[in-house]
Order: structure tokens, then C-alpha cells, then sequence
């Protein structure tokens, strides 16, 4: 029988050896940085965290524990969520998908109690049982985390583009196409509203990291913004040796999309990250994004999947 608890301090140092297991089953590979060397002390202050909080339970057999889940609180685009990343939860493999299943029920309760019918999961992308049984759940996938070695160049061989890094007097022009990317991003089918870009947010973007521009001639065609001044971070599991896409993240122009473009603005970029002794690439992009689903897993190996279920908004009614 598994029962579930609160977690205490104690429990701390059996759920991390439970994580780590987890984790190098599903990303000790050589495209993936070794999260656990530097990044067990975030893991472990993440758990904590929320242990103080009353935002953990473990699952228990016999008295020995079996898996657990450790969530944050805020609003997602206006909903009240749950959230569950990726270092905040493990089961023991030989019973996952039991003691997954008695620690969403019992966490979801909690959840829905305070009226946050918003749930998302980071959970490993080649875990398909797991997966499986979340979307028994009513789970979706939502976004996707990969990852790739920077010494993964020379995918490009013959370059039509002037590819450059923006400068300030580029940010005018960039101001423009950045915004155009937002249209793209709001429209069918990914419906995913991102702020409107000032000339002085694009101005901090170029002075604090790095932005790759196409050009066609006189015009920008095609973006690809990402900082190589990455942390151990307990959501992305990046490391000091990684670099990620972020920011306006990777926009190509629909005049310029399938010719090769993005290909010749991610090499240039990997070569940069690799000069700059980092090891490592991560991107992130959303599972309903037609281009990006279609580009993104050629040169990367996805390693998370985050996945959203949504509760009827009437869940609380005449309770």
C-alpha cells in the first residue's frame, strides 16, 4: 500500500537520491550537461523551499520512500497554477506510474481546493509511460526542452545570408521584426501571448546578450537571440557550461522560411558558444508550434516535456 505525507526535512536527503536516480536514467547522455556534480545543491534548496512551505509530500512503502513531488504556486497567464518542474518530483521505476498516480491525486486536491485548476508538469520526454498515463489524466503536451554539443556545426553548406550580430544601431529594425514575431506566436495554432517589445527592451537585449541577424540585402530576415551566461537552474537543468535560446528566441520571416536560413543562424551561433567554452545549447519551444516542432528536434535531442491539464472551472461548485 503506498501512503502518502507531508514532507519533512528529514525525508530531504532520500527524495534527492531518489531524483538523481530519475535523472540519470533519462538525461546522462553526451548532449546533456552533467546536472548533478553542481546542481544537486539546487535541487536540494528547491525541496527545501517548498518543504517550509507545505508544497511537498512524499510517497512511502514499508516505511521506506518511494517517490515525491514538490510544487510551486503562481499565475500562468492569468490562471492560478500549479506547477511541477522538473526537479520537483521522482518515483522508484519499479512502481512509477502507482505512485505517480496516488501523489497527483492527492496533490491535485490541494490544488483545486484553492482554486487553481491550472496543472502543469515538466516531465522527461522519454518517459512514455509517464506520459501515457498523464494524458489518461488529461494531460497535454505544452512545451519542449532539448538540448545539443555546440561542437555540432557544419550543417550548412552553401550560405546565401549575411549573418552578423546586431548592434544598437540595428535595434530600431529589430524592434520591428520582434514585434512581428509576437503576431506569429498569438495566431492559430500556438495562441501564445507574448508582451509588445519597446526599442529600449531591444537595446538591453543586444547590451546583455547575444543577437544573431540575417540579412537580406538591406533587410532583417531572420533572428536568433540567446545568452551564454546560464546557471544551475532547477527548471531548464542548465548548467555553467550552457548557453540558451532565449529572448526573442528564433524567427525566420515567412518569405525566408524552408531556404536554409534558421540552419546557417544556429551554426553560426553553436560555433560562437563553442569559442566561448561552452559545451552546451538548450532550447525551449512550444509542442504547437508547427515550424519549430518541425526544426528544432533535427539538431537537438528533446529531453523535457512540460504538459498543462486544465480542470473544469466549476470544480469547486456546492462543495
Amino acid at each position: 500500500m503506498i501512503n502518502i505525507s507531508a514532507m519533512k526535512e528529514e525525508n530531504l536527503s532520500d527524495a534527492v537520491a531518489l531524483w538523481i536516480c530519475q535523472f540519470n536514467r533519462h538525461c546522462y547522455c553526451n548532449v546533456f550537461p552533467n546536472f548533478i556534480d553542481g546542481g544537486q545543491g539546487t535541487v536540494k534548496s528547491y525541496i527545501k523551499e517548498q518543504i517550509d512551505k507545505g508544497n511537498a509530500i512524499i510517497a512511502t512503502k514499508n516505511n521506506t520512500i518511494v517517490g515525491f513531488i514538490a510544487w510551486l504556486y503562481f499565475d500562468f497567464h492569468g490562471e492560478r497554477t500549479a506547477f511541477l518542474p522538473v526537479a520537483g518530483h521522482a518515483a522508484l521505476l519499479s512502481d512509477e506510474l502507482n505512485i505517480y498516480r496516488e501523489m497527483y491525486c492527492y496533490a491535485s486536491q490541494k490544488w483545486v481546493s484553492d482554486n487553481r485548476f491550472n496543472h502543469l508538469w515538466m516531465t522527461y520526454f522519454d518517459d512514455d509511460n509517464l506520459k501515457n498515463s498523464l494524458y489518461d489524466l488529461g494531460f497535454g503536451s505544452y512545451v519542449i526542452d532539448a538540448c545539443q554539443l555546440t561542437s555540432a556545426t557544419g550543417h550548412v553548406i552553401n550560405q546565401d545570408y549575411k549573418i552578423v550580430f546586431a548592434s544598437a544601431a540595428d535595434a530600431e529594425a529589430l524592434t520591428e521584426v520582434a514585434n512581428s514575431s509576437n503576431e506569429y506566436y498569438i495566431n492559430s495554432p500556438i495562441f501564445l501571448q507574448r508582451n509588445k517589445y519597446t526599442k529600449d527592451e531591444i537595446m538591453q537585449l543586444i547590451d546583455k546578450n547575444y543577437v544573431l541577424l540575417a540579412w537580406d540585402k538591406d533587410k532583417i530576415a531572420g533572428v536568433l537571440s540567446f545568452s551564454i551566461n546560464q546557471s544551475y537552474n532547477f527548471e531548464r537543468l542548465t548548467t555553467v557550461d550552457s548557453a540558451r535560446i532565449e529572448g526573442i528566441g528564433a524567427y525566420i520571416l515567412p518569405d525566408y522560411r524552408g531556404k536554409g536560413m534558421g540552419t546557417a543562424l544556429l551554426d553560426k551561433a553553436f560555433a560562437f558558444c563553442k569559442e566561448k567554452g561552452k559545451t552546451y545549447m538548450h532550447v525551449s519551444y512550444e509542442s504547437a508550434n508547427p515550424n519549430a516542432i518541425q526544426f528544432w528536434p533535427k539538431y537537438f535531442k528533446p529531453a523535457i516535456r512540460s504538459v498543462r491539464r486544465t480542470i473544469n472551472k466549476d470544480a469547486n461548485t456546492n462543495r
